[in-house]
């Protein structure tokens, strides 16, 4: 849905242009979570739960902006501005205010999971000789000669969620899917990974933090300053050995940095330090470049201006209008 600016000298937004840069935006979020499938693989996350995380923060995000613009935050309005039913906007904003956590797959208890294996070990239908657990159809099928893996919690948990059920034991290695349509046994012990939640929280805060800045930079208008915002990158494809040198190089020079940043901070809090004021820092981060471009790159360098694009007075028409470049 595309919706247009309304200038005061009853000019419009070039709307191809829009339209690139919009595609060029949602290339971003396609190249800012790609990263991190590998993460949603390893604590088997769903493409739904992914795409609730979004919604239930565009709708978060959107209500306070609407709330900053003193307009009406109802779910009908909420609604129509992000291309939602109301049904679900609804469903959302309550989720919020109960705090209700972002997964949408149901909870499993490690008793349910105990039982499970239990019965896969214990019970004639279930397991052979030596207590040693059978193979299992992934999903009941006609004519074969195993039960199914829904037998098994049918018997062992009634009522609980079988998916979550599976997906815990594969987390755990507990058992494995052969095919997709064999689940075998490969430990009677339930041995959950240790999760470490404050570690995977840091990530959280860190490209929370990265993302704000580069969003700062292409947003910002005058007075606002621009944010340091530098990368430097190989020119030729370098070997592992040569890149265990550079990473060497870079942790040594990068942490002689930060010790220098933080004497100077400790020092500025004490002539600068404002209760009304934020916090700001500097990160230095190793990364592989990952584009598919050639290796051979020209970096941009940002721009020293201190306005980054077009500041006019405008009708706002669409609370989500991006750029306010005139044509």
């Amino acid at each position: 849905m595309n919706y247009l600016w309304l200038c005061h000298n009853n000019t419009y937004i070039d709307m191809n242009k829009s339209a690139r840069e919009k595609e060029a935006v949602l290339s971003v979020f396609a190249e800012l979570v790609r990263p991190l499938m590998r993460v949603a693989f390893e604590y088997g996350i769903s493409a739904s739960e992914i795409a609730g995380v979004v919604r239930r923060t565009y709708i978060q995000s959107l209500e306070a902006r609407l709330a900053d613009q003193k307009r009406a935050t109802t779910d009908a309005r909420l609604a129509v501005v992000a291309g939602l039913a109301k049904s679900d906007v609804t469903a959302l904003r309550e989720a919020l205010r109960a705090g209700a956590p972002h997964s949408l797959r149901a909870s499993v208890s490690l008793d349910q999971v105990a039982n499970l294996l239990t019965v896969w070990h214990t019970h004639t239908g279930f397991s052979g000789a030596y207590g040693l657990a059978m193979e299992l159809d992934l999903v009941p099928t006609a004519g074969s000669p195993r039960r199914s893996f829904r037998e098994l919690v049918d018997m062992a948990c009634p009522g609980a969620d079988i998916e979550a059920l599976l997906d815990e034991l594969v987390a755990s290695e507990s058992v494995e899917v052969l095919d997709s349509v064999t689940v075998r046994c490969l430990s009677r012990a339930h041995l959950p990974h240790g999760a470490d939640v404050k570690r995977i929280e840091r990530v959280g805060r860190l490209l929370a933090s990265v993302t704000s800045s580069f969003v700062h930079n292409l947003l910002r208008v005058a007075p606002e300053p621009l944010y340091f915002e530098r990368a430097v990158v190989s020119d030729d494809l370098i070997s592992e050995a040569g890149r265990d040198k550079f990473l060497a190089l870079a942790g040594e020079r990068g942490q002689e940095l930060l010790t220098e940043l933080d004497t100077f901070l400790t020092r500025l809090a004490a002539t600068e330090g404002s209760q009304a004021g934020k916090k700001y820092g500097v990160g230095v981060y190793f990364f592989e470049d990952t584009s598919t471009g050639s290796a051979r790159e020209v970096r941009a360098e940002p721009k020293d201006e201190r306005t980054s694009r077009t500041v006019s007075p405008v009708e706002e028409i669409d609370v989500l209008a991006g750029l306010g470049h005139k044509k």
